[in-house]
């Protein structure tokens, strides 16, 4: 086991271990309910870029800290250090699509490990992994609409894996979706208890990178071609719904 943090980002609440061949980024900021600063989501875009070209590095494994939440998404309150709202707007929405397009692009084998609940980005980050193993207790949730918050790549994310029907009912509803039924509706691949959620982990981390990486490489890039084609189109709409909020 080697822990492969640096103490300049120690402070971020982002750690990252690699354990053999696997790489294990855990957001640990429990208790803010492991929300994601900018700055912690530049380090865990980074650090899945750092694994993705390191030869010694099979899969990475994205967890949270505590037994309670994965993570409810950005950090909507960080406070700007300029002051400027707006332009923290902006740096959140690029930080964000950046993580996204790392977890997708990453030629290596990426698997959500949901301790917990997983809420608004940090759902997303659960349905673009190409495997999500959840203890039973976790939930899938895109709440946005009960903040009078459109989200237009939760919806574009949902109508892409799951169809017209998956994405009304979360986006419109903003509900939260217990792990059980995200596996019967194929958000999730496996539920077990917590006690077993990290084993349960290792071996489908395990059985994927097993696979040979330039054919895992090629079927992702072929794979989430559509979804990134919908992501783009669901950022452009962000960036006019931003523009006519800043009016």
């Amino acid at each position: 086991m080697m822990q492969s943090v640096s103490p300049a980002s120690a402070t971020i609440a982002v750690d990252v271990e690699q354990r053999n061949a696997q790489i294990w980024i855990t957001i640990s900021r429990a208790e803010k309910a492991n929300a994601m600063t900018v700055a912690m989501v530049e380090r865990m875009t980074s650090a899945i870029a750092e694994a993705g070209s390191n030869p010694d590095v099979q899969t990475i494994l994205l967890t949270g800290a505590g037994t309670r939440v994965f993570s409810a998404g950005v950090d909507v309150r960080e406070k700007p250090v300029d002051g400027d709202q707006a332009g923290q707007r902006e740096r959140r929405s690029h930080a964000l699509a950046s993580l996204q397009d790392a977890v997708m692009n990453c030629p290596k084998p990426v698997i959500t490990v949901l301790n917990g609940t997983a809420s608004g980005a940090g759902a997303m980050l659960a349905l673009l992994s190409d495997a999500c193993v959840a203890a039973d207790e976790a939930e899938l949730t895109l709440p946005e609409i009960n903040l009078s918050i459109p989200t237009f790549s939760g919806a574009n994310i949902l109508e892409v894996i799951g169809g017209r029907a998956l994405a009304l009912d979360l986006i419109q509803t903003g509900r939260r979706m217990p792990a059980r039924e995200a596996l019967s509706r194929g958000l999730i691949t496996s539920v077990v208890p917590p006690s077993e959620l990290q084993s349960a982990a290792e071996v489908v981390a395990e059985g994927l990178g097993s696979k040979d990486p330039h054919a895992f490489a090629a079927n992702k890039r072929w794979i989430n071609r559509s979804l990134k084609k919908a992501l783009n189109e669901a950022r452009e709409e962000h960036a006019r719904h931003r523009q006519k909020v800043a009016k």
